[in-house]
């Protein structure tokens, strides 16, 4: 590929200095050779997920781009996303704190799907989703 521009950190392990303090060495692959992992890290610094990959192994390019969009629209919009979830799916809304509150929260006005007092999803728009992350 040619004329990509990369916007975020990529990190050369030649040394495999990074890769044996976080053991990433496969048993039995190779005593030179890393596995390949993704590695995401928040503004705060904090690892919010790793996802580890064999050498022999091809990465799933579209499921990082899923789990981070999944990720940022996490913490924008204080719900959580199911598995397999791409923006325009269903979100689910945390539960509620009290009873007093789940009770309120089943008659709300607010467009949730509520199964029980611990479980509500909502719609949220793709749209929205998307320009709110990726800022076009």
């Amino acid at each position: 590929m040619k004329d990509i521009e990369v916007k975020f950190p990529l990190i050369e392990d030649i040394s495999m200095e990074v890769a044996k303090k976080y053991g990433m060495i496969q048993p039995g692959e190779s005593k030179t050779q890393s596995v390949r992992a993704v590695f995401f890290v928040d503004p705060n610094e904090t690892v919010r997920a790793i996802i580890y990959y064999p050498l022999s192994l091809g990465r799933n390019f579209d499921e990082l781009y899923r789990a981070l969009i999944a990720m940022q629209t996490s913490d924008k919009f204080n719900v959580a996303t199911p598995a397999d979830w791409n923006p325009g799916d269903d979100v689910i809304v945390s539960p509620a704190g009290s009873c007093g509150v789940a009770e309120e929260r089943m008659t709300s006005t607010e467009d949730l799907d509520c199964k029980d007092w611990f479980f509500c999803t909502k719609k949220l728009d793709k749209d929205l989703v998307l320009d709110s992350i990726l800022k076009k």
